[in-house]
């Protein structure tokens, strides 16, 4: 298998350090804005704190030496500053005196850049007299430059190292991801594999979580529609099978006298056969469309498309001399499919006639009741089983004595009628019912409004 670059890993990694990196600029600059302003400060208070000593010098010598010459004089030849070059000034603004000057000229001069500030010496005692002070930068921009050095130096290899240990973490990060990775390209279809999870409660683990949820939902429709395959092809096989053995029986024996006996037959075959696969589509629309897929719901009233759907089943009724009546249709106002909800009624009556007795009954009611609209379906037939009613809404799913009773029939009408009753947010269930035969009783919430507009063919 292709190894493939690592380019989350990569990314995470990069993304880490220019954060990192933007950060630290940031940080740096401010910082070396607060330290440059501070050493500027340090340095002005310098400036001014020899500027000072000479004053305080000044008031303090002139009443000994009584005139300001006198006093400067002195002064100039007592105090020696370093990086410093201290001028006094007379009114006219000539030069009069340079505080130290013989040890000045033993020095090396200043070094540059050098700031001349001027204050004045004392406004009281030497009026309009100056001190020039010339005072080297020198020291503030070496430092300030070995600062920047420092942030230079420092800053690039802090982003290094930061950079080797995300790559690091994020490797260590994003392992069970690569090891989750690995296992789903290995995993085969139905073979029951998962993806190993290190940690279930962290990200990576609630996401290799869903996964394999995922995984499971995949594999139980897989197993339904092999189940759904193989159960239609056997529903299927039986009457394409006697359809086929009555032609063959006709092409060897052919009819006289115009004997079409055989006819009938394959026409009842062939419906069957028609009914499976229409109900067979049914299913797989049903599947497509996913249980939460929406219905084209519109108001209607239950007891009116009961109504209209139980004439279409009075001539099988009476074949069989069976009664199909209604004891009950009270107002009952549904959101629902108007394709889909007569669809429900005539599987629910099919089934009530096809496994109840000859000269039986069948009865249904509609009534509205606990915020629900109430459907029954009640009948005298063979009734279904107790241990049989779980299943009995799976797709295939016959019982023992239906199968008797009809062996004709697919098993797949009553898993229609409970995906119908599904998409409209209702329930179905099968109990005895009291005339002796099985009970279904389908209940849909019961619309809000009550102006559900009532068909063209309403009884009112």
């Amino acid at each position: 298998m292709e190894q493939s670059r690592p380019r989350i890993r990569l990314r995470f990694t990069a993304l880490y350090a220019v954060t990192l990196l933007v950060v630290l600029l940031g940080a740096a600059g401010t910082l070396r804005y607060a330290l440059h302003g501070a050493l500027q400060r340090e340095f002005d208070k310098s400036v001014l704190a020899s500027a000072g000593l000479v004053q305080q010098f000044f008031r303090a010598e002139i009443e000994e030496y009584v005139t300001v010459e006198a006093t400067l004089a002195h002064i100039a030849g007592e105090l020696v500053f370093e990086e410093r070059a201290i001028r006094i000034r007379t009114p006219d603004g000539s030069l009069f005196k340079i505080v130290g000057a013989p040890v000045r000229r033993a020095r090396r001069p200043l070094s540059g850049p050098v700031r001349t500030v001027r204050f004045p010496l004392d406004a009281d005692l030497a009026p309009k007299w100056d001190i020039e002070v010339d005072a080297s930068e020198a020291n503030v921009l070496a430092l300030q430059a070995q600062i920047d050095r420092w942030f230079g130096v420092g800053i690039p290899l802090l982003v290094l190292c930061a950079a080797v240990a995300g790559w690091w973490l994020t490797g260590r990060t994003l392992r069970p991801v690569g090891r989750m990775a690995d296992a789903a390209s290995r995993i085969a279809p139905a073979s029951g594999a998962r993806l190993p999870i290190d940690d279930p409660t962290d990200e990576l683990g609630r996401l290799g979580l869903r996964f394999n949820a995922l995984l499971d939902r995949l594999d139980g429709a897989l197993a339904q529609q092999r189940d759904f395959l193989a159960d239609a092809a056997h529903e299927l096989r039986t009457p394409i099978a006697r359809l086929r053995a009555r032609v063959e029986v006709a092409m060897l024996e052919p009819s006289v006298s115009g004997d079409r006996s055989v006819l009938p037959s394959i026409d009842q075959e062939l419906r069957a056969v028609s009914q499976h696969v229409d109900e067979l589509l049914q299913l797989a629309r049903a599947d497509a469309a996913g249980e939460d897929a929406p219905i084209r719901a519109e108001s209607l009233f239950l007891d009116d498309v009961v109504m209209d759907e139980l004439p279409r089943w009075q001539p099988e009724a009476q074949r069989r001399q069976m009664t199909l009546d209604y004891i009950a249709l009270e107002e009952s106002p549904v959101l629902g499919d108007a394709s889909l909800l007569p669809r429900l009624i005539s599987i629910l009556v099919d089934n009530a006639i096809r496994y109840g007795h000859d000269g039986g009954r069948v009865q249904v009611r509609v009534r509205p009741a606990d915020g629900a609209a109430v459907l029954d379906v009640e009948d005298d037939g063979i009734g279904i089983p107790e241990q049989d009613r779980a299943r009995i809404f799976d797709r295939f799913f016959r019982g023992d004595t239906a199968r008797l009773k009809r062996p004709d029939g697919s098993g797949l009408g009553l898993a229609i009628a409970a995906w119908i009753v599904q998409q409209h947010r209702g329930t179905i269930a099968v109990t005895a019912g009291e005339l002796g035969g099985t009970l279904v009783q389908v209940r849909l919430p019961l619309a809000i409004s009550r102006s559900a507009v009532r068909p063209g063919n309403a009884r009112r």
